[in-house]
């Protein structure tokens, strides 16, 4: 992959992480400061509530008002009344304001000293019987600004007394909300500078399935080239040594001819290992499963290589006891099996074993082709299943092997939601396992 195409992709990953971080904390902090909010005034607006719901204090308050003493006592005549009182027995927060129908306080005098912090106060009738939140001036320090939750409701005409206003001074709550605010956006800051470097792992991280995947698709390609570029020069070849003899007949050129048809052949089989895999590749191997006699399959399928393997002076055993039907696609499945045995005859010298088993084991269906001829390093075991990967390629060249044969058959069993392994046979030799579930 170009490097330029590279750096610009991760780069967009990069920031779209980043982003996506950004957003997250943006509406976690959101929420949190809303949550927040709600739960730190809900005890507040629900004592104000009460207090306007509270008889003994409204006619406390105005017989304050009235008699002009602020020093009358207002202690409810029982504890039910008592809580009706934020903060307790505590009304230091808490104020009562008793309006005039023109929008006058009528008790500042009773209300005393703590009148100076309500001089900027004004009635407002618009939002009667419900929570409101005011903010005002301190006519002492300007600079100073003094929070309230505000109740008001409509009273009857009592003494001029229209609209009566409950406050309650919440300045200790909105400093905490101040410092907590903070304290969230310092940390909000703090850990999004820290997904900044999480995203650049990501980011990379992200890369990196698709760099090894472009990186398996060039080599796919160049070793496909590669492969398709010899038989192609055989058939020029053979194709251009006819030209130079057109008098020949074709019995005296019947060499150059099989030779291309051979090459024919092979170049012919490398393209349908090819397309298999492709398809696989892309999810367009379709499997046709049906149910399939494993012991009748198994019989008939091994007999041709049993016959081969006597012609070629090797042993050739069959262990056939699965007799349970299962759901496979018998086409495939045989493609698979007749790679594993082939490759067997090809690395087993005359004289010695191969051991094709079959049987019904934990609810799969395991089948066993086993050689013992040359064993494989624990090295290429781990590569023998990439496509290309050839253990000696003097040797495979010599055999007629590409290197797609077990690739194709892992592709097969693993459509097949099974496994295909390779381990030694001991003293020597190699055997390849199938796993196939039976559901």
């Amino acid at each position: 992959m170009n490097t330029e195409i590279s750096r610009k992709q991760r780069l967009k990953f990069f920031f779209i992480n980043v982003a996506a971080f950004a957003v997250i904390f943006l509406l976690l902090g959101f929420i949190t400061l809303q949550l927040l909010q709600s739960s730190a005034y809900r005890q507040t607006d629900l004592s104000l509530k009460k207090m306007a719901e509270s008889e003994h204090l409204i006619q406390m308050e105005i017989n304050r008002y009235q008699q002009g003493n602020p020093f009358l006592s207002q202690q409810p005549p029982n504890e039910q009344d008592m809580d009706q009182i934020p903060d307790g027995k505590n009304r230091f927060n808490t104020q009562i304001i008793l309006w005039s129908k023109d929008g006058k306080i009528l008790n500042k005098e009773v209300i005393g000293g703590r009148f100076t912090e309500l001089e900027k106060l004004s009635l407002n009738t618009k939002q009667l019987d419900s929570i409101q939140a005011l903010n005002l001036k301190n006519s002492s320090d300007s600079a100073q600004k003094l929070s309230f939750r505000s109740y008001t409701i409509k009273a009857e005409q009592n003494d001029g007394i229209a609209y009566i206003q409950f406050l309650a001074n919440t300045n200790q709550i909105a400093d905490s909300m101040k410092t907590f605010e903070t304290i969230l956006i310092l940390c909000m800051i703090a850990f999004w500078l820290i997904s900044i470097g999480i995203s650049f792992y990501i980011s990379k991280m992200n890369m990196q399935p698709i760099m090894n995947s472009w990186r398996k698709q060039q080599e796919f390609v160049e070793n496909a080239s590669h492969e398709l570029r010899t038989p192609l020069a055989i058939i020029q070849n053979s194709l251009q040594q006819l030209f130079t003899r057109p008098d020949h007949t074709i019995l005296e050129e019947s060499e150059p001819i099989a030779q291309a048809l051979n090459e024919t052949r092979r170049m012919n089989s490398l393209t349908e290992d090819l397309l298999i895999l492709a398809r696989s590749d892309s999810n367009q191997l379709l499997l046709q499963k049906e149910d399939v006699d494993p012991k009748a399959f198994i019989q008939q399928l091994a007999q041709p290589f049993q016959e081969i393997a006597e012609m070629n002076d090797k042993q050739f055993i069959l262990e056939n006891f699965a007799d349970q039907p299962i759901a496979v696609d018998e086409k495939r499945i045989h493609q698979v099996l007749v790679i594993l045995l082939d490759n067997a005859l090809k690395y087993t010298e005359a004289k010695e074993k191969i051991v094709l088993q079959s049987a019904i084991s934990n609810d799969n269906w395991l089948i066993e082709v086993k050689n013992n001829g040359p064993s494989i390093s624990d090295e290429d075991k781990k590569h023998i299943f990439e496509r290309f990967y050839r253990e000696d390629r003097s040797r495979s060249k010599e055999t007629g092997g590409y290197g797609l044969g077990l690739a194709i058959a892992k592709q097969i069993i693993n459509q097949h939601k099974g496994k295909l392994t390779v381990r030694d046979w001991q003293p020597k030799g190699v055997v390849f396992q199938i796993r196939l579930p039976l559901k």
